[in-house]
This record gives C-alpha cells, structure tokens and sequence, in this order.
C-alpha cells in the first residue's frame, strides 16, 4: 500500500555618480564601449540566444570595466503579456544580492564601534536564542553572515509573511539544527535578517532606512529601493514570471514582499544603479573619491571566512561568495525570489565586473555568463594550446584527470577510434575536435570543452574553469597492488548502502552512489587514505589464510563499517516474492483491496524549520486525493497548504506562494503515488522492479528494491526482512520550472492495525531544504463517503 506523503515547499530567497561632467563622462565611457565593441557583441549574442532557451522574458545587464560602464542595455520585455521592452533602467528584484548590502552595513556599524563582528548578536538583541547551548553561547555577529550558525534553511515560517523580524529570529532560535557551530555552511536568510536587525537597534534606525541614507545616496543609486511597496510606484520596473518547460508556457507571478525579512534579500534595483555598486566594490569601497568603508573592514568583507565546500574551492566571505577562475579571485553573489533572478559577479584584480538582471525564478543564466564576460575580456585560459599539438595522436590524450576541486576524477577513454570524457554520475561524452587538442564535449550544454596539454587538461565551463593535471600510471595516487587487490563491489557487512571500487589508469578509487569517487592513497601496509578526505576517513583491509583480502573497514568519525565482497551476501528473494510477502505483511491483498477511501489527521512538526502544523488528508479509490496543511510557529497561525489530485490532474497551492499545476514527470508521480492500491498492481505501474541488495535500515536489515516506473521518477525502498514492511524510500522530486531534481527520503515507523491492515503512523521525511518533517497520525478512517467534488482547487487561507 502506497501512503500518501506530505511534501512541503522548498522556496528560497534560495537590491547619477557625481563625476565632473556629465557630457566627459559619458564621452568617456562611449568611448571605452567603442574600443571593447567586438567582445560586447559576442556577449550579447550569447547572452540574447540562451535568454531565449532558457524562457526567460526579459533582463537587463551591466559591464563595468576599469571604473566605466561599458555596456547597459535591456534585452527582452519587462510586460511579458503586453510585450513592453526591458530597459537599462528598469527595476528588478535582486533578491539575496542584497546581503552584500547588508554585510557592508555591519562593517560600516563595526567602523563606527556600535559593535565588533566577535562580539555576540545578544549584545544587541536581547531575545536573541539557539537552540543548540554551545552555538547560544558561542555565536557571533560574524557568524551571522557567514552562514555557520549550523542551522538548515529556515524558510517556511519566512515566506507565509505573517511574522514580523523578531518573531522570525525567534522562530530560527526553536529550530533544531543540523550542525554545530561553524562545522558545515548552511545558507540562512533569517541570520541574515538578525544581522540587519543588529545594525538597526546599533544605529537606531530601521536597516531600511541606513541603507538608502548611506549607501545608496553616496553611490547615486536613485532608482534603486528597499521594497515592493515602493517597487510597484516606479514607472520603470518588470514584472516577474515562471516558465514551464514541461508546457512551454510563461506565467505571470505576484511580487512578493519580503519586507519582514528585507536584510536577507529585499533590494530592488536597475542595471545602471548597480553598475554603480560594481564601480564602488571594484574601488576598493571608493566611490569619486569618497570611501564608505575603511579600508580595513572593505577587505574584510571579501576575505574568505566559512568554506562552502570540504575542498574550499567556493568560500563565503561575508554576503559575497569567493571562488577562482583562471587562478583570478571571482567576488559574486546571485539571488533568487519568485519571479526574478540576479547575479552580480567581479574580478576585482582585473577591474571587471557584471550585474544581470532577469524576471524569471531560479534562472542558471548568471553562472554561466560568469565565464562568457571573464573570456570575453580575459581570452580563453589554454586558448594558445588550441594551435599546438596537432601532432598528438588522440589516444594519448587518454588518461585520468585529478578534478580537485570537485573530488574526483575526469576519465578520458580511447574506445571505438574516438575520445570518451567519463565524469562520475553521468553519461560518457563524446569529444569532437575543436582545433588542435581542443575539444567539444557532445551531449553537454553548450559552453564546456576540453583542451589538452602537456600532463594537465584545462576544462571549460559555465560554472568556472579548471586545470586537471594528469595522473601517471607510475605515480597513481592508487597505484598499490593491494590497493587493486579490492576492485570489484562490495556490501556491508551488517547491511547499507553498496558500495564500488574502480580501477583505470594506475588509479583506485572507491565510489558512493551520489558521491564524488575517493582516491585510494596508500597510508601504511594495508591500509588507504580516501583523498580529498581528511585523513580522519580511511581504509584498513583485513585478509585471509591465503594472504587474500576477505574484507575491509571504513574508519570515519560517524563510526566504522565493514565490507564484503558482493555476492557473499546472497540475496535469497525474488521481486515477485517480496512483493507478495509485503501485501501479506500489510494485511492481505483481500484486505487491502477492501479499503476504498481514507480520512487522516496528523500532527506535523518541520524540526529543522521551527515550524509546525495539522494535516488532513482525504483519499479515494482508485487514485484521487486531497490534503489541508494548517502551520504553526510561535503557536501562531502562520498559513496553510492545499494539494490534490483528481485522477487526471492536480496542483499545489498555498496561502503565500502561486498555485504550482502538476505537470510533466511530477504529474506523473503523483499520480502513481495517489493510486490507493498501487502495491496489488505494481507490475501494471512498474516496468522494472529489482531487489539490489540487503541493507541496514534503523535497527533492522531490510532488502533493498528499485523501482522504475512506466511513466515517472526511479525510487528505492527498503523492506524489513524480518516483517516485510516498508521501512524507508529514497527518491527525487523533479520541478518543471528549472532543471533541479530535489532528493527526498522517507522512513516508515509505528506501524499499526486499523480496520485489518497496518499503517505506518509516523514517517519522517527528509530534503536538503527542510530537513527532517516528522508526521505522526492522530487518527484513521476507511470507507467513509467522500464527495468527488472535494478533490478540486482551493484557495488557502
């Protein structure tokens, strides 16, 4: 029996220079437009083709270089429906661009000592609280900013707009965290907010009020604001939209005020005001000749302090994200709320720098202009390399490539007279020559290409480019025979989550699914490091009579597991068994096949949001239902959520975002997962089904199956071997606005008997955005009369 889960929302917030004269300066920097004309307009064509690909109605963009504005215009339309042009004056939202803003506020309150970035938020904020009593104790002003509070991202209580900033600190302070202090980056918007709160109470004015008075006024920034409200009265801005690429259709969305959360992301700005924030950034926090920040604090606020990832390719300084492009330090910071998209990125040692501006949400295009305006300017790294070597035979281009920066390696393969590029987790790429030893990466988006050189391979791509030196086979990092002694696939011992280790080129790495490979370097006898982890996580291999290796153990700090070789574990079960001992398990297919609707209330607690709420949800054979969300925090009636699905169509709507319409792949999965008795046909539904291995699964060993259904996204469950129930799925969630699959688990407890079958009367779903989301049943009903008509739109209150 399929139950039917709830699934929250996931929506994230993820802002007239005074120069001599107007006439020379604008002389000026016609002429320095004039002398980059040919670079300008390849940029604009590439911009202008994906703009198109990506759905994107309309945008605006901003070149600064060497202190001048070199290129401004508007692309598009700002009144998708009445097709009204976009123009370099045209305000946007630039959503969690405005934490720059606010980290340079702090640092203007820091110069004027109203506080020190150590010292603690509650030297201020007097309610301010977390949960965690290391992280109440220890947190600082700086940690705010740096997203090391160790919480997830707290945004549900954020986006119903019912709590004012206070209350919304103080529903982050009853969240239960994911972390401890400063251990791992985790985005937080309401941080943000307590930071801008901060400066407010230091300065005693609204941070609202600090910004406009001493950042905008002295940079010019006239056409830029703190709000919708103040947004909607320009005679010059855009509206915002979602394009469906399941439907291809454009959707006009209602702006959203963020007011109670502005710090985190409510700016509202033009291409040509913020270029005037890219000329102030590039200069070093001077704008004519004026600075608004020491020269102190300016670098503190693009120094990195809290690494994004383990390897530190990406840090955050303090509302900018630093990273390397060609060995050149890259300041940037993107920003996302419904409707718009932005990203404002420099090169500061170069004097180069962009602000893009679109009206469509979650939008890919800011990272990949990143490498189209640094090329642009900069030339191609490796292009030089692009006209030699023609002399190289392709196939000693083949080898193993140390991506570090990502974790793993890039396998270049000469198979069937071409070039193969293998990147762990995808399909092989084809390349096709370039010119000389460059090359094109078939099936890839366009942008990414390889180039060739001496022991290194330089990479090309929307995200960032990198040199990947090459990894000899007489100096593999896992070029130990005992280390190619433990090539094959292996499971744990006590049940979990196979695993695999490679070998090719002189190299071993062992592989995760969902996890970038670990390079096996040899620690001592018999015993292996897995790079790039610290060396906290390692490798000791145990043998046999015969000096063969029988198994291995994964030393971590979470604890030690042990493999065995696969196949030693034998699966003792077929699919169609299972299925038939998990109908059983529930009750009996008669049983189950006697239920023909459900009413059910449960208790929701969003743990790691500091949220909570009742749901009631109404099933109906042979696949409609409908669920009513109410949420809480603060026990204060925040919002409520209404999905349903009647058979043929459905959608999600809430009492503080737009109505999302199932379509595509989603449609497809809810379908599946609100038909009632889909586990009696799960051969009409599935066209494969797969038991891979058993598994650990709480305290239980449970058989691990994979579903692939006809029409849908793969999942994996665990059944207990003991009581053939469901314990635990695994899963992704697609959306048909962007490219994103969200991963979800879920885990099944408390089963209980209700009318001669069980049902798991607590199950704890988890996704990356909301954390844990414990649901717990109050109470069940079957067979009760469900008008048909229930299951159809609703507007939440």
């Amino acid at each position: 029996m399929t139950l039917r889960k709830f699934l929250v929302l996931i929506l994230a917030l993820a802002i007239i220079s005074s120069a001599p004269t107007a006439s020379l300066a604008q002389t000026r920097e016609a002429n320095a437009a004039q002398s980059y004309s040919e670079q300008l307009a390849t940029i604009e064509s590439k911009v202008a083709a994906r703009r198109k690909e990506l759905g994107i109605p309309g945008m605006s963009l901003a070149i600064v270089k060497d202190d001048k504005v070199i290129y401004s215009k508007g692309l598009g339309f700002k009144d998708f429906e009445k097709q009204i042009a976009a123009t370099a004056d045209t305000q946007f939202a630039i959503g969690s661009a405005t934490k720059a803003f606010t980290g340079l506020s702090v640092l203007m309150s820091v110069d004027e000592a109203k506080f020190s970035l150590d010292d603690s938020p509650k030297k201020v904020l007097s309610y301010f609280k977390m949960a965690d009593t290391e992280t109440d104790k220890n947190i600082t002003i700086r940690d705010l900013l740096t997203h090391s509070s160790g919480l997830n991202r707290t945004d549900i209580a954020m986006i119903t707009g019912r709590l004012n900033r206070q209350q919304l600190i103080r529903v982050a302070g009853d969240a239960k965290p994911i972390g401890k202090l400063r251990e791992r980056f985790g985005y937080q918007n309401l941080m943000y907010a307590a930071a801008g709160e901060v400066v407010a109470v230091a300065q005693g004015q609204p941070w609202e009020k600090f910004v406009p008075e001493r950042i905008f006024k002295p940079l010019g920034m006239a056409n830029s604001n703190m709000s919708i409200t103040e947004m909607e009265k320009a005679k010059d801005r855009s509206f915002g939209y979602n394009y469906n690429f399941d439907t291809k259709e454009t959707e006009k969305l209602p702006y959203r005020n963020i007011d109670h959360v502005a710090p985190a992301g409510s700016i509202n700005s033009s291409a040509n005001d913020m270029a005037k924030w890219l000329r102030f950034v590039l200069a070093g926090g001077v704008y004519d000749g004026k600075r608004l920040v020491s020269e102190a604090s300016f670098k503190e606020w693009l120094k990195p302090q809290m690494k994004v990832d383990p390897a530190g390719s990406v840090n955050y300084s303090l509302g900018w994200f630093i990273q390397k492009w060609n060995d050149l330090t890259v300041v940037q910071h993107g920003g996302n709320i419904d409707g718009f998209n932005a990203m404002v990125a420099m090169i500061p040692e170069k004097k180069l720098g962009f602000v893009m501006l679109t009206n469509v949400s979650g939008s890919p295009l800011g990272n990949e202009l990143m490498p189209i305006v640094w090329e642009a300017f900069l030339g191609k790294p490796g292009a030089a390399e692009t006209t030699k070597g023609d002399d190289v035979p392709p196939q000693n281009e083949a080898g193993k490539y140390r991506f570090e920066a990502a974790g793993f390696d890039i396998d270049i393969e000469w198979k069937d007279e071409k070039l193969l590029a293998n990147v762990p987790g995808q399909p092989a790429y084809t390349l096709e020559k370039v010119s000389g030893r460059k090359y094109k990466l078939l099936g890839a988006p366009d942008g990414f290409f390889i180039t060739f050189r001496d022991k290194e391979l330089y990479l090309e791509q929307p995200q960032g480019n990198f040199t990947l030196p090459k990894q000899g086979s007489d100096a593999g990092l896992g070029s130990a025979p005992e280390a190619k002694e433990l090539v094959g696939k292996w499971t744990p011992e006590k049940g979990g989550p196979a695993i695999e280790v490679k070998e090719a080129n002189g190299n071993v790495t062992l592989n995760i699914e969902g996890q970038p490979p670990y390079t096996l370097t040899t620690r001592e006898k018999d015993s292996f490091n897995l790079s790039p982890l610290p060396d906290t996580f390692w490798v000791a291999v145990k043998r046999g009579e015969d000096g063969k290796i029988t198994s291995f153990t994964s030393h971590q700090p979470q604890g030690n597991v042990t493999f065995v070789r696969a196949g030693t574990v034998k699966i003792d079960i077929s699919a169609d068994e299972l299925m038939a001992k998990a109908i059983d398990a529930l009750g009996g297919a008669e049983a189950l096949r006697r239920i023909t609707s459900r009413l059910t209330i449960a208790d929701v607690d969003m743990e790691q949001q500091g949220v909570k709420g009742v749901a009631t949800s109404w099933s109906k054979a042979p696949n409609k239902f409908a669920t009513e969300t109410k949420l809480t925090a603060l026990d204060i009636e925040i919002g409520s959520i209404w999905e349903y699905f009647d058979g043929e169509a459905g959608e999600q709507a809430t009492s503080f975002t737009p109505v999302s319409k199932y379509t595509g792949k989603r449609l497809d999965d809810v379908r599946l997962s609100s038909d009632i008795s889909a586990m009696l046909d799960w051969k009409k539904h599935f066209k494969k089904v797969e038991v891979l291995r058993k598994a650990k699964c709480g305290d239980e060993e449970c058989y691990v199956v994979e579903f692939e259904p006809k029409a849908g996204s793969k999942f994996t469950d665990q059944y207990s071997t003991k009581t053939f129930l469901l314990k635990r799925r695994d899963g992704t969630i697609p959306s048909s606005t962007n490219a994103m699959q969200l991963p979800f688990s879920t885990r099944f407890e408390d089963y209980r008997e209700v009318d001669g079958i069980k049902i798991a009367f607590k199950s704890i779903n988890n996704t990356t955005g909301n954390g844990d989301v414990v649901t717990i049943l109050r109470s069940v009903k079957h067979n009760i009369e469900i008008d048909d008509k229930l299951f159809a739109p609703r507007i939440p209150k």
